[in-house]
């Protein structure tokens, strides 16, 4: 299954983390890894790895993450996987 890394700004506030992974998990995909990389000025950045049935569902995932209030995807990027290169 494709994975891809997904990275968000969002309102470093109670819920907002959880309110992502709703929309992520609202078009099938599957959460493996989440980092927090930075929290100053009342944002957050994080990074999930997701995996996701089909490319197709790249630009659905990026619409419904900007459905949260706050958030904004500035990036979306598909991750090699070593038995993927063979």
């Amino acid at each position: 299954m494709p994975r891809y890394l997904v990275r968000v700004r969002l309102l470093d506030r109670p819920g907002a983390l959880g309110l992502v992974a709703s929309r992520i998990g609202a078009v099938g995909g599957d959460i493996v890894a989440i980092d927090i990389l930075q929290r100053t000025g009342g944002e957050a950045l994080d990074e999930f790895v997701v995996e996701l049935d089909a490319d197709a569902l790249v630009e659905l995932l990026r619409r419904e993450i900007h459905e949260v209030d706050g958030a904004d995807v500035e990036e979306i990027r598909r991750l090699r996987i070593h038995a993927e290169e063979d």
